[in-house]
């Protein structure tokens, strides 16, 4: 059992994704309201935000044991990230929620490829495991 096992999380601890906080909940819709583009390119910018986070993660993943609470916050940040995303996806996800065609066939595209599997849960799989 080497040093690297010491410091290493059993996988057994973490058995599912936490529940997003409060505030990143996003609102259902109100019968009638409808999303707005603003909106949609919000959450393309939280798409480049979970981007941003993994590959820091990803370029600190040989960070000693002692620097490693830096780098699980920005995994947490990141999980929350993915969280909020999918969550606003779910209370989107109504053609009758938006005014333009465009919007809610980008809002189908952004679905598939976030649904598309791939996604790393950093809490489950931290970066130093691999």
């Amino acid at each position: 059992m080497g040093l690297r096992n010491i410091f290493r999380r059993p996988r057994s601890q973490v058995t599912q994704k936490p529940d997003p906080p409060p505030g990143d909940i996003p609102k259902p819709l109100a019968p009638g309201q409808k999303v707005k583009p603003e909106e949609v390119r919000g959450l393309g910018e939280l798409i480049r935000k979970r981007y941003e986070l993994d590959v820091e993660i990803w370029d600190l993943r040989h960070v000693q044991p002692y620097n490693r609470p830096v780098v699980e916050d920005k995994m947490r940040r990141s999980d929350a990230t993915l969280q909020k995303i999918s969550a606003t996806i779910a209370a989107w996800d109504s053609p009758d929620a938006f005014e333009s065609p465009t919007d809610w066939a980008k809002l189908q595209e952004i679905k598939k490829r976030i649904n598309a599997g791939g996604k790393r849960i950093w809490a489950v799989n931290p970066p130093w495991d691999d």
